[in-house]
């Protein structure tokens, strides 16, 4: 009885081994030169990002203004995070501010002029790794027809196989500000600050579909339509301050 006892103990003690060697659970990092995810096009997950804008508003508060339409991609080498780059529109008339008349007065010739120019679209040129999981992201911003340089804080909050969908996602957070006069949206200044404060929070998920390849299109196109020379003296320019 003894013996059997203890061949029984062996075959569930082998056959627990054999299950902690097999394949990694759902949901846990997988790989890959260090991030946890394979080098790739991912696709905004649109149901996971999110854009907010925030200024000072008569000295008194900072309202907080969001876009929900945010499609794109992100072009990521985890073997040399330098040569990644992500390129992103953002659809005006999803700008939202919780004040309805507001609202349409966003969309209109006042402010962004969603009628003439519908998508406000970054496309980034550099990326300047801090630390392990934060960098500089810098590149151009096009609102209104005007672009102008931008840099972004981002911190990689995590990279892993997702646990429902069984594919690879990273998600960041970042930061970023502009001043909005310099895209022709002048209204109450000084009464509302000039200064917009930006932030971010993105997933990404392996692998293209039409909208994100349209947006990320759409986003490296107008960067390529701009004067480069006058984009890189400005960019120059607000290093320096």
């Amino acid at each position: 009885m003894k013996i059997t006892r203890i061949s029984i103990l062996l075959v569930i003690a082998g056959f627990v081994t054999a299950c902690s060697q097999g394949d990694e659970p759902m949901g846990q990092m997988v790989d890959e030169e260090g991030l946890g995810v394979p080098s790739g096009v991912y696709a905004v997950d649109k149901n996971h990002t999110y854009l907010t804008f925030s200024y000072l508003h008569q000295g008194l508060s900072y309202p907080l203004l969001r876009a929900t339409g945010i499609n794109g991609e992100l072009d990521l080498d985890t073997s040399a995070m330098e040569k990644s780059s992500v390129s992103i529109a953002v659809d005006v008339a999803t700008i939202r501010s919780n004040v309805d008349y507001f609202d349409k007065e966003l969309a209109s010739s006042k402010f962004f002029n969603a009628a003439k120019f519908p998508k406000i679209s970054f496309a980034s040129n550099s990326y300047e790794s801090i630390s392990e999981t934060e960098g500089a992201l810098a590149g151009f911003i096009t609102i209104r027809g005007i672009t102008k340089p931008l840099i972004l804080t981002v911190k990689i909050n995590g990279a892993l196989t997702h646990p429902m969908t069984g594919k690879p996602v990273i998600g960041f957070s970042a930061s970023g500000h502009l001043n909005r006069s310099d895209f022709g949206l002048d209204r109450f200044i000084p009464a509302v600050a000039d200064r917009v404060e930006l932030k971010i929070e993105a997933e990404f998920e392996l692998g293209s579909n039409e909208g994100s390849t349209a947006a990320a299109n759409l986003a490296r196109e107008v960067m390529s339509n701009a004067d480069l020379a006058m984009l890189e003296t400005d960019a120059g320019n607000a290093g320096s301050t």
